[in-house]
């Protein structure tokens, strides 16, 4: 059986778009859908109830106890009964056959992406080009792991509680953390070009350079956590120094509003990477204090 986890916060304008493309999957085999609902306000809880009377097998569970769709992603899979676990988001939309091609891609691999198209969701303008540079459109190669995005993904069940699902403590580049755990056991990610995801932009430019800082923030302690799971402390090291300075070489490339934006959207990166370090440094400096009033013998006298 396969179980299609579809995290969900205040996506009243948008979910059922993607339920009505789930709607008109042909798939033969037995498969669910279930909504984790991070603790909408909007009448997102609405719209899935209506769609769950001709939709049987569309069940929506409680994952507001945390905020963030790794939480609600790991409490939707918590509560699904199938063998396989497919990723895809409430501000999207599923291509025709996107079931069937991931169903026939996890017959041969245990862990698979599939292909995000930017042109149906999105109008074409000048802007385009760069938010698609940022966000990739199917497997992404890193010098340390390649990964996929959670907006087309999908697992064998066993590798999801294996490293014990999403980690809660990331509000962005979860789905890079969870991928570079399960490959860290062994298990090969593998792209599906026939699996397709029509993705929706952010719709305005502060709302990109939000997310953009979200993602420089996250980073950091993506790359800090992964010392454990063999990421080199050189390669951190190096994106230490020289990710921050992006801006100051994209800066003398701006020529034009598209260049200037996508200046502008890598200026927020670098301002979340160095925030992110930071925090972590006082962090650091915190637990250290707390350790030596814990411990006597460690407290200078």
């Amino acid at each position: 059986m396969l179980s299609v986890i579809i995290p969900t916060y205040n996506a009243a304008t948008t979910i059922a778009d993607q339920l009505d493309a789930l709607s008109q999957q042909a798939f033969a085999g037995p498969w669910e859908i279930v909504v984790g609902d991070n603790g909408s306000t909007d009448g997102t809880l609405d719209v899935v109830r209506r769609y769950q009377q001709t939709m049987p097998h569309l069940k929506v569970v409680d994952a507001s106890a945390r905020r963030g769709a790794a939480h609600a992603r790991t409490v939707a899979c918590a509560q699904a009964q199938g063998d396989a676990l497919l990723f895809c988001d409430a501000d999207d939309v599923v291509a025709p056959g996107w079931l069937a091609a991931m169903a026939t891609a996890l017959e041969k691999y245990d862990l698979v992406c599939g292909r995000r198209e930017m042109a149906q969701l999105n109008d074409r303008n000048e802007f385009s080009a760069a938010l698609t540079s940022i966000e990739g459109t199917g497997l992404i190669y890193h010098p340390f792991r390649p990964f996929g995005s959670a907006s087309n993904l999908a697992v064998k069940r066993v590798h999801h509680e294996a490293v014990g699902g999403f980690d809660g403590q990331f509000l962005a580049l979860q789905d890079i953390d969870y991928c570079w755990r399960i490959q860290a056991l062994g298990v090969t990610l593998h792209e599906v070009n026939d699996a397709v995801v029509n993705f929706r932009f952010r719709s305005d430019v502060r709302s990109n350079f939000r997310r953009l800082k979200k993602f420089g923030y996250y980073s950091a302690r993506l790359y800090r956590k992964h010392w454990a799971y063999g990421f080199p402390k050189g390669m951190l090291f190096k994106c230490f120094l020289a990710l921050p300075l992006v801006p100051v070489k994209f800066v003398v490339r701006v020529r034009d509003r598209p260049s200037l934006f996508l200046w502008f959207l890598n200026l927020g990166w670098a301002l979340g990477y160095w925030h992110s370090w930071l925090d972590m440094a006082k962090e650091a400096v915190v637990a250290q204090l707390s350790r030596g009033k814990a411990d006597p013998e460690l407290s200078v006298s």
